[in-house]
């Protein structure tokens, strides 16, 4: 009795918190329909990069309707839509419209082929390029700054999406992308086609992931608790040499709001580079400059030695941190040895950090498959059944599973049961595993 208690407490507890995090999602995507700019404004004006490196002025996107569409390599609908909207392209490509996708940071470092967030433009132009070869697109892509300014000014989303009208005027926003909804749109400013294109019909040229250049899964890694990116700052001005392996900086929820909690400290083989870890010399090892102010656990530690010769596990390490004034940023220093082809280099590199949740870091979910556990995640989604009958109805439906409520209602019976919706998390944890081992 008092183990079938505790699970029914625990589960009270899943649910209430299922739905609390449900609320905040339509709240969110409320705030963000009414926030600037609104349907009605003009598109801002903005300097970004076309897929060639290009300066692009969002300012010249006039004279055609226009539909934008924020994704990365690692966002599930982005994922999930692109093909999709490949399909509207297609079939009103040719009665003028156009379409471009924004690439801008990533939404789920780690995922989906081991991606981490780029530190520069270069970088980042890379990605993009992995992302037509990757998704098989054929709707050009532009690639946001650094900075993400368009994604700022378009209302800090990860995959939202626009529709300018030839004026350059906002005539359509939405959170998440949706291809359907497109269309309808579509239809409605220049009218319906004579033959709809279906997803199937595209014979879309997939690529794969970018393959790392060593082994995975030769070092163990940690499983970090609920965490938030950092601020971080690399300093591209102290070394010659890319940024091979990449600081993933995050903390717990009383760290960032009291200075006292857990720090993570995370060096992944960005695999874009085609670097691996020489693991013959000393391993990584690491030093954090401060002032006496901040007190943690320590202040330098290495990495443990490897026995293989060389992999592309990330080293990573968790600190206990009693106090981080917020005014105190942290200077951390990492040397290592990393191999790119047949030459291999002693790597020092630096990073400012600061008490901050980065709003461009993005949500890493842990370790292997399995990053959405299936019967929380199914939980999770039951929350939005506001109307307590045990399903999701279309009228319920939020985020990633509105566009494709029909794909996903196997049984066409107008509401998703717990089956239906445990389904969207093996889709998720099979598109999100990390690239194949070498």
């Amino acid at each position: 009795m008092r183990i079938t208690l505790l699970c029914l407490s625990t589960f009270i507890f899943l649910a209430d918190a299922s739905q609390v995090q449900a609320q905040r999602l339509r709240e969110r995507e409320q705030e963000f329909m009414t926030a600037p700019p609104r349907v009605g404004d003009p598109l801002p004006s903005v300097t970004v990069y076309a897929a060639n490196g290009q300066p692009f002025e969002t300012s010249r996107l006039r004279g055609r309707y226009t539909v934008l569409t924020f994704g990365c390599l690692t966002c599930p609908p982005s994922m999930w839509n692109i093909s999709g909207l490949e399909a509207v392209q297609r079939d009103y490509g040719p009665k003028g419209v156009d379409f471009y996708f924004i690439y801008k940071s990533l939404a789920h470092p780690e995922l989906a082929g081991n991606y981490v967030q780029p530190f520069t433009l270069e970088e980042r132009l890379k990605h993009a390029a992995q992302a037509k070869i990757q998704f098989g697109t054929e709707i050009p892509w532009i690639v946001d700054a650094m900075d993400n300014r368009l994604k700022r000014a378009l209302g800090d989303r990860p995959n939202s999406q626009f529709v300018i009208n030839p004026e350059g005027t906002i005539i359509s926003k939405r959170a998440w992308s949706h291809p359907g909804l497109v269309r309808q749109e579509l239809e409605k400013l220049v009218g319906p086609v004579e033959k709809i294109t279906q997803v199937d019909d595209l014979n879309l040229k997939l690529g794969q992931f970018v393959e790392p250049t060593a082994s995975r899964g030769v070092v163990k890694q940690i499983v970090r608790p609920d965490m938030m990116a950092l601020t971080q700052k690399p300093d591209l001005q102290q070394t010659e040499f890319p940024f091979y392996a990449k600081l993933r900086a995050e903390a717990d929820a009383e760290l960032i709001q009291q200075g006292t909690g857990k720090l993570y400290l995370g060096f992944h083989i960005d695999p874009f580079h085609s670097a691996h870890w020489n693991n013959l010399t000393d391993p990584l090892s690491v030093h954090i400059e401060g002032s006496d102010q901040v007190i943690l656990e320590k202040r330098n530690f290495k990495a443990d030695k490897v026995a293989h010769l060389s992999d592309a596990d990330p080293r990573e390490f968790l600190l206990d941190i009693q106090s981080w004034p917020a005014d105190q940023p942290l200077r951390v220093i990492v040397n290592y040895h990393a191999c790119v082809d047949d030459a291999c280099h002693a790597i020092q590199q630096q990073y400012v950090l600061h008490r901050e949740r980065s709003i461009d870091g993005g949500g890493a979910r842990g370790v292997g498959a399995g990053y959405w556990e299936k019967k929380e995640f199914t939980q999770r989604l039951l929350a939005n059944d506001r109307n307590r009958n045990g399903f999701v109805e279309k009228s319920e439906a939020l985020g990633l599973i509105a566009p494709h409520f029909e794909s996903i209602d196997r049984d066409n019976d107008g509401q998703l049961s717990r089956d239906e919706l445990g389904a969207i998390a093996d889709w998720l944890n099979h598109h999100h595993q990390p690239a194949p081992p070498k």
